[in-house]
């Protein structure tokens, strides 16, 4: 985290300084949590310790199976939003910037590097409205002042540019927000400005990236256990080799000679590959040398290695016969409580950026004379990814009318999309449902006319 006093100037060469820091400290780091998701482990630079050694370099990609299963449980379903205020205009705007792709990209960088960072920006449609766009944590960084409430100084991204020829890179393009303006210019490998800085007004006064933590460490889900990953990767090659090494096995020929001279073995030694027969003298043996394989022991190790793969990622395996699919609601819940741990701090923390796209969002709306809700007036439902026992859910939902607001219940059956909208389409048919009724049940004139005429 980069931290400077709330009254130091932002200028081009200051920026500079923190983008060679932030590129030197996280390019090598950022490199390998992305090289451990992509497949790319240190298992392939394994070689072999001797000429004809078997070594079969295998990836176990426990690193993708971590973030995409504890980013999915984050982000199951799109976020719902409900508030006793009307926040149409600022759904209109969530559903143009296709929000809900941009939460899902952001928990797997959440997941993937610790830390993850969205940009909002003005379109340039004829209409303008604010977009997001999710920026690598390669590129992109925040600066804070040193106060307590680590207010946003100035949001930084850069990326680089290549010579249209050689196609080296030969600098960055950098973009930087402070809440009052957009500074844009370009910079040398070796991080000196080497263009003219432009400025420009910042429509939405306030720092437009957004940095959204994984957890207070700011750590990958996957990243304290490569080391696991590794051993797992090397024990499984290691199982494959011996096999291979098994039927490759050295022939040991005892009392027999075949050939005089190298070449005559080789050809001798083809010959009994090509035909499958070997011909021996009466004092001739013939037997293999091998080296015992204790299968039993290689099971132990490799479900020890993945059980603890589990324990200290928090991230279950679906395929464990604890996970039945008559377990209730109830008893996943607590085969799940570490999953359910680390969930409760991402989500806090993807929440806390929701509300600060709100709050860019609402400065838009407020420039154009729209009705604005404070983001801490609008609540906010993360749907997590698991099968649903919906008879407990109406249970619950049932049990607490009267209790909670009919959005809030709403917002927690599943394939209810949008707890406000449901709500009033509810109300509606109660309300058709009790005037067809008072319908039915009023006597009509003729019948009265009729009656009186008896």
């Amino acid at each position: 985290m980069f931290l400077i006093d709330k009254e130091t100037e932002i200028t081009a060469e200051l920026i500079c300084k923190y983008i060679q820091l932030h590129h030197e400290k996280t390019s090598v780091r950022y490199k390998r949590l992305q090289d451990y998701y992509e497949g790319k482990h240190d298992i392939l630079l394994r070689r072999p310790q001797r000429e004809g050694q078997a070594c079969n370099n295998m990836i176990h990609n426990y690193a993708k199976y971590i973030t995409d299963f504890a980013s999915g449980y984050l982000i199951g379903e799109p976020a719902a939003y409900s508030s006793e205020e009307n926040i149409d205009n600022l759904l209109d705007y969530m559903k143009k910037a296709q929000t809900d792709v941009q939460d899902t990209d952001n928990a797997k960088d959440q997941s993937i590097y610790g830390v993850a960072y969205e940009l909002v920006y003005m379109s340039n449609a004829e209409q303008p409205t604010p977009k997001t766009a999710n920026i690598h944590p390669s590129q992109a960084f925040v600066i804070y002042d040193n106060s307590v409430e680590l207010n946003s100084m100035c949001g930084v991204y850069y990326y680089e540019y290549t010579d249209p020829i050689s196609q080296d890179v030969i600098g960055f393009n950098v973009s930087a927000v402070t809440p009052t303006e957009q500074i844009q210019f370009k910079i040398t490998t070796d991080y000196t400005v080497n263009s003219e800085v432009t400025i420009s007004e910042n429509p939405f006064n306030a720092v437009t990236l957004i940095e959204i933590w994984n957890n207070k460490e700011r750590q990958g889900d996957f990243e304290q256990v490569i080391s696991l990953i590794d051993g797992y990767n090397k024990q499984q090659s290691t199982r494959v080799d011996e096999a291979e090494d098994f039927v490759n096995s050295l022939m040991v020929l005892k009392g027999q000679i075949y050939g005089d001279t190298a070449e005559e073995k080789v050809e001798s030694v083809s010959a009994m590959k090509r035909t499958g027969v070997v011909e021996l003298s009466e004092e001739g043996d013939l037997q293999f040398l091998t080296r015992q394989q204790d299968q039993q022991g290689n099971e132990l190790i490799r479900q020890s290695i993945a059980a603890d793969i589990h324990k200290f990622s928090y991230v279950p395996s679906l395929t464990d016969k604890d996970f039945a699919s008559n377990v209730s609601g109830i008893a996943m819940q607590f085969k799940l409580m570490g999953l359910n741990q680390i969930t409760k701090e991402k989500e806090r923390y993807i929440k806390e950026g929701i509300r600060e796209r709100i709050k860019l969002f609402n400065a838009i709306l407020s420039a154009k004379a729209a009705a604005v809700v404070a983001p801490e007036d609008i609540t906010i439902t993360l749907t997590h990814s698991l099968p649903k026992n919906l008879v407990e859910i109406a249970q619950v939902v049932g049990n607490l009318q009267g209790i909670c607001s009919n959005e809030t219940l709403l917002a927690q059956i599943p394939f209810v999309e949008d707890p406000k909208a449901e709500a009033e389409k509810a109300a509606e048919e109660r309300q058709q449902r009790m005037d067809d009724e008072f319908v039915m049940s009023t006597p009509k004139i003729e019948d009265i006319s009729k009656n009186e005429a008896e």
